[in-house]
C-alpha cells in the first residue's frame, strides 16, 4: 500500500514538472516569435522589399527553435 502511495506521488509530482517546464517554454517562444514580428514590422517600416523582409523574419523564426505560431 505504500508503495502504491509513493509512485502515485512520485508520478503526480512528475507531471506537474513537466506541464510547469512546458509552460514555460511555451511563454520563451512567444517572446522569441513576438521579437521576429517586431523586426518584420521595423523592416517593412524601413522600406525594404518584402523578401528581404520574410528572409530575415525566417531567419530570426529559425533561431527561436519553436514552431510556428
Amino acid at each position: 500500500m505504500f508503495d502504491k502511495r509513493n509512485r502515485i506521488s512520485a508520478t503526480v509530482a512528475f507531471c506537474f514538472g513537466l506541464a510547469f517546464s512546458m509552460n514555460a517554454f511555451a511563454a520563451g517562444c512567444a517572446e522569441c516569435w513576438d521579437g521576429c514580428f517586431a523586426e518584420r514590422r521595423a523592416c517593412r517600416a524601413s522600406g525594404q522589399p518584402a523578401s528581404v523582409c520574410s528572409a530575415n523574419f525566417n531567419a530570426c523564426g529559425n533561431v527561436c527553435g519553436c514552431p510556428i505560431p
